[in-house]
């Protein structure tokens, strides 16, 4: 009985430690990735903020590699109805005064699976028909297309489809959002991650971990009722 319960308790010990290394590695390695942070920016007179090549302060998290891009605040006044983001106030127009693009370097494990997970829509006032942006890590290029046909909201006033894709790992890995089209309005994003996909194996010595648990209860509650 001891034994048992012994090798139970240290399953169960290994099972919430793998449980523990998986949350971790699994967790979100992406920065600011809603565009909640926007620093030090003045806000614009059409209710929103502007980075790029010809501003001086950064978007926090992200680098602007060319062009400009604007965060739109929710505005929900009849005039300007921005909005709403898909999380939070703010949402990234990728095309500021011009197409933008944007990235940001992570922290991966070589060999590890990684999900991206975004939200998109689009700028219906000004912006072509379709709208349209590439997502890219390493070889990994993702189009992103937002036609205006009423399926993404009307103008200013936003409706959201989630999008998502996976890439291995190689210790460390640019994310880039690049918008393909010239304008004022594109491709909205908002909410992106970056984050590990648990490994089968880590789940099934989880799973097999938690069961000896309940085992261990069951035995202990047996012997009490004894």
């Amino acid at each position: 009985m001891t034994k048992s319960v012994s090798r139970a308790a240290g399953a169960a010990a290994l099972a919430l430690a793998l449980g523990a290394a998986g949350a971790a590695s699994a967790a979100n390695v992406l920065v600011n990735g809603s565009f909640e942070d926007r620093g030090d920016a003045v806000q614009q007179s059409w209710g929103g903020y502007t980075y790029g090549a010809d501003f001086s302060l950064p978007l926090p998290g992200w680098t602007v590699e060319s062009g400009s891009v604007d965060i739109t605040v929710n505005d929900p006044s009849p005039s300007g109805a921005w909005g709403p983001a898909e999380d939070g106030v703010d949402s990234l127009d990728l095309n500021g005064f011009s197409a933008g693009v944007i990235s940001q370097t992570v922290a991966t494990l070589i060999g590890r699976t990684y999900q991206v997970n975004y939200w998109y829509s689009r700028n219906a006032a000004g912006a072509p028909d379709p709208a349209t942006a590439d997502i890219t890590v390493g070889s990994t290029v993702v189009h992103v297309s937002a036609p205006n046909d009423g399926t993404f909201g009307t103008e200013h006033a936003f409706l959201w489809k989630p999008g998502s894709f996976t890439f291995v790992g190689s210790g460390s890995d640019t994310l880039k959002l690049a918008s393909t089209v010239d304008g004022s309005g594109g491709v909205f994003f908002d909410n992106l991650s970056v984050a590990g996909v648990p490994e089968p194996a880590s789940w099934a010595l989880m799973i097999g971990g938690f069961g000896l648990t309940g085992a261990m209860l069951r035995r202990r509650k047996a012997a009490f009722a004894a």
